[in-house]
């Protein structure tokens, strides 16, 4: 028993106050902050692309802002489902806003189909460079994020990484749109949006051993 209260007094006096997590809300706002400031630099590296005034008399506004709508709600239902005991439900906060995106992608194809006719639906294989440009600026991102709810691993690992990946890529392809341009809806549908499918859905299909690597899943 003297051995026993011993013991509970020695981990009593070397135990250390747990520093609970800041807010989904904080998090957040800080990761927007990170994501904001690398793709500000990628932008200014590469300058604004021409015509960027104009562009807001077009469909591709809506696009350009459902873009980030996606990546912010993406963001926020990650840190979100990472906490124990939150509803998995906030997994479908962004769904409207990716919804949105791709409707104003399809009045882009429209608007343009009006505008040029057949030339609106010609494959321009030279634009999948902004796909890559996307998944290049998403991978970084995507990896801080993961680090930031590493937690999850032992909750809930495959939804977790896969709207780590869509927020990443999401806001990766709003800020792409910036400085690489001159494709039609399209193109922007078929390498924009197919870049940000295909990266969250490789995350929704190796969450995890994305953690596991991290070095926190479920046993």
């Amino acid at each position: 028993m003297t051995d026993t209260s011993r013991l509970i007094d020695q981990l009593t006096a070397q135990a250390r106050p747990v520093r609970p997590l800041a807010s989904p809300l904080r998090r957040t706002l800080l990761w927007i902050a990170m994501a904001a400031a690398l793709i500000a630099a990628i932008v200014a590296a590469y300058g604004l692309r021409p015509g960027l005034a104009e562009l807001a008399a077009t469909p591709a506004l809506v696009e350009w802002i459902a873009s980030v709508l996606t990546g912010v709600l993406a963001a926020y239902a990650v840190f979100q489902i990472s906490v124990p005991g939150r509803s998995p439900r906030w997994a479908w906060l962004p769904l409207p806003a990716l919804l949105l995106w791709l409707g104003g992608l399809g009045w882009g194809c429209l608007h343009d189909a009006a505008r040029m006719g057949s030339a609106a639906f010609a494959l321009e294989m030279a634009s999948s460079e902004c796909a890559v440009a996307i998944a290049m600026t998403s991978i970084p991102l995507g990896l801080v994020m993961l680090l930031m709810v590493r937690h999850a691993g032992v909750i809930r690992p495959a939804p977790t990484a896969m709207l780590s990946a869509l927020s990443a890529a999401a806001l990766s392809a709003a800020g792409v749109s910036l400085f690489h341009g001159g494709e039609s809806a399209l193109m922007v549908l078929l390498w924009h949006v197919g870049a940000v499918i295909v990266l969250s859905l490789l995350c929704l299909a190796f969450g995890r051993p994305l953690f596991s690597w991290i070095g926190y899943v479920k046993r």
